[in-house]
């Protein structure tokens, strides 16, 4: 819902056009079709320049969208920027059966991310099960 000053920036917004509609439609029925044309052209105007700059506006308060970073380097490293359940790096890995389930809604993904070095794994959000090296069972 909306409140404070906003609500009022609304209100003043629909007054403000409820009364041009008004006031137009008064020319119109006046016959005075060039005062009413005049008028509509340089409301029309005033409204594109103002959503212009309020739009310039936004996009430079906007604030700034943290990009996601996730970066694997090395030989068999693993990187994600949310929930792993199972990684697996190496040579000769005999590994079965199902990977333990990660809960729902416990990644928080947005973050840097790095797993740098030979068989390294790193996750942004939770790593259920993660066998690293050669040759497990």
């Amino acid at each position: 819902m909306m409140t404070g000053w906003r609500r009022g920036v609304l209100w003043a917004a629909a007054t403000a056009a409820g009364l041009i509609v008004v006031g137009l439609t008064l020319l119109l029925l006046l016959k005075d079709l060039g005062t009413a044309g005049t008028v509509a052209g340089f409301v029309a105007n005033t409204v594109a320049i103002v959503m212009t700059v309020l739009t310039v506006r936004a996009l430079l308060l906007q604030p700034s969208q943290q990009s996601s970073h996730t970066q694997a380097s090395g030989p068999g490293s693993v990187a994600a920027g949310g929930n792993i359940g199972r990684a697996v790096t190496g040579d000769g890995n005999q590994v079965s059966g199902q990977p333990t389930t990660i809960a729902p809604g416990n990644s928080s993904p947005g973050g840097a991310v790095d797993a740098s070095g030979p068989k390294s794994v790193a996750a942004g959000g939770s790593i259920s099960e993660a066998v690293t090296g050669d040759n497990n069972a």
